[in-house]
């Protein structure tokens, strides 16, 4: 699968259909620069809904995505992103990890890669 989001629909999927009708705020809280990674391998990915697979398929272990990354490869808005993240979250099926404490972002080396990645976007 692609990591480029499909962009010939008009019709988004509502939330409530994303979240398997829950919508009560999910447990996991995320920010949008938690790192996420898939928990489950892509023979898993059968039987999810297919915005589900997407965003397991972008989050490959070990490095995974930024919240606000995969938010902008989906072409979804930041809240209802971080709802169904939670949700993922929840259900098993991705583990998150918090951003950077201050003393990790001093490494140059990391600065130079994030740069590079957000150029390719």
């Amino acid at each position: 699968m692609s990591d480029e989001p499909q962009r010939g629909s008009r019709r988004r999927t509502r939330l409530y259909a994303l979240t398997d009708g829950r919508t009560a705020a999910p447990h996991t809280v995320l920010t949008m620069d938690t790192t996420i990674t898939a928990a489950v391998t892509e023979e898993d990915h059968d039987g999810l809904p297919t915005e589900w697979q997407a965003v397991l398929a972008m989050c490959p272990p070990p490095n995974g995505r930024a919240v606000a990354e995969i938010a902008a490869r989906m072409g979804m808005r930041l809240t209802p992103m971080t709802l169904l993240l939670g949700e993922l979250a929840d259900r098993g099926l991705i583990h998150h990890r918090p951003p950077l404490e201050g003393a990790e972002t001093t490494n140059v080396h990391l600065l130079m890669r994030i740069r590079d990645n957000l150029a390719r976007i």
